[in-house]
């Protein structure tokens, strides 16, 4: 076991997906309630790492053990090229999610042990993506769920841990980055199609199918800058994020992603498109946040 076998089995371009809910958390609890503590956006950040790491651990071990994973290729998991055992990456799983467990007692004990609560239900839902009889990962419910439990779950969360508030609007701010979450996963499901169908999964792509799938990807890409109008609509956002978002948000994606067959490998393009939009879309909304905040 190396840091290099380490950092594979991290996954680190999926860290995104919980880097964004706790940095976009942040920033909307200073702009709407004049809140924010670095030191826990930092705690916070690392916490949601750790988390999100065990979790692509998780599954990674339970597909090596079911099989899964075994026509995959070596250079993409740490488990199939013998760069670790599965000793050690349980022994990697717990201790991220030790560090992770004393980072959410500490912000617990200076906010609201409430937090803990969130806290175990997520890791519940995280465990049982990949672990039980019938583990998420093989269901068409994935994207849902993860798009739930990470977009509004975490973000929702982040602002009350940073303000102290939970309203219906804290709600309303999480969604697009609901949908860029479970989009991701959509974006992932597609990818895998044919390997996912050899060892018994029914995932939404393989229910809905290729064409269906890649007609939802575009949908939900689309709903990111509509629910933004609607969020400026309803005085959720200022209208300056809007401003930011039309002209910032890559559009060209759309069509870059229907340029091509989605497979194995062509997986890394596809996660690399839609990492693209989320990056963008976010950072747009983020600036519009600081300069309405500034001005």
């Amino acid at each position: 076991m190396n840091f290099k076998s380490i950092i594979k089995l991290m996954d680190i371009k999926t860290l995104v997906a919980g880097s964004i809910p706790v940095i976009l958390g942040s920033v909307y609890s200073k702009y709407a309630f004049g809140k924010v503590n670095i030191f826990y956006l930092a705690l916070l950040l690392i916490s949601m790492m750790l988390i999100q790491s065990a979790t692509n651990m998780i599954n990674d071990y339970f597909d090596f053990k079911r099989g899964a994973d075994s026509e995959k290729s070596g250079e993409e998991k740490a488990l199939v090229s013998g760069e670790i055992t599965p000793k050690q990456v349980l022994f990697i799983i717990f201790t991220f999610k030790l560090i992770a467990f004393f980072i959410g007692i500490f912000i617990a004990g200076e906010t609201s042990y409430y937090i803990l609560l969130v806290a175990i239900l997520g890791d519940l839902i995280s465990i049982s993506y990949a672990f039980g009889p019938y583990p998420i990962s093989y269901t068409p419910v994935g994207e849902v769920i993860s798009g739930v439990t990470m977009g509004i779950g975490i973000t929702t969360t982040v602002i009350f841990i940073q303000s102290g508030i939970f309203t219906l609007n804290t709600v309303f701010v999480a969604i697009p980055t609901s949908v860029f979450i479970g989009t991701i996963l959509l974006s992932n499901n597609l990818s895998d199609i044919a390997e996912d169908r050899v060892v018994g999964r029914k995932t939404l792509p393989i229910l809905i199918g290729v064409k269906n799938s890649e007609k939802l990807w575009v949908f939900n890409v689309i709903m990111l800058p509509l629910i933004t109008i609607m969020l400026v609509g309803a005085h959720i956002y200022p209208l300056v994020v809007l401003v930011i978002v039309v002209p910032l948000f890559p559009y060209k994606s759309i069509y870059n992603f229907l340029s091509y067959d989605k497979n194995c490998t062509t997986k890394g393009r596809t996660m690399g498109l839609i990492g693209q939009v989320g990056l963008k879309y976010h950072l747009a909304v983020i600036i519009g946040l600081f300069i309405h905040k500034i001005t």
